[in-house]
């Protein structure tokens, strides 16, 4: 992101922050705090979420596995690496859309909040993956756009 924009988003951060403190302040009728010591919290919020974003808590690194029986997606969030085993025969459905491919062995809320094995469909091997996968759950993905 070049400079300027940087810039636009950190007077934008810190602006909305600044005022969302103020209208809550506002609605419970709490005491204003001075406007030097308000001001801290929207500028140092807005530095770390525009200026430093490798202390973001987003995922950066994934790997997928395949195995005679299993399908496995690593993904690496900052100093810690979640796993997700599926075996084959816990496969319950697969779903794909023009990202990639989940695969769930639960029902689709539950994966969302449990974990499934996302296959990306910029991977080399994903149409190779995407039938060996469909043919352990036994049938075709079905298509979300």
């Amino acid at each position: 992101m070049s400079r300027p924009k940087k810039l636009a988003w950190f007077f934008l951060i810190a602006v909305y922050a600044f005022a969302f403190r103020w209208i809550v302040e506002s609605l419970f009728h709490w005491k204003h705090k001075p406007f030097l010591e308000a001001l801290i919290f929207p500028v140092v919020f807005a530095t770390i979420w525009v200026f430093l974003p490798r202390l973001r808590w987003f995922p950066r690194q994934s790997s997928l596995i395949m195995g005679e029986n299993f399908v496995e997606g690593r993904t690496k969030a900052r100093w810690f690496t979640f796993k997700k085993r599926i075996y084959r025969d816990r496969i319950k459905s697969i779903s794909e859309n023009k990202w990639g491919m989940c695969v769930m062995d639960r029902g689709q809320f539950a994966a969302r909040m449990l974990g499934f094995v996302f296959v990306p469909a910029t991977m080399p091997e994903y149409q190779e993956i995407r039938l060996i996968l469909s043919g352990w759950a036994g049938t075709r993905p079905t298509v979300n756009l």
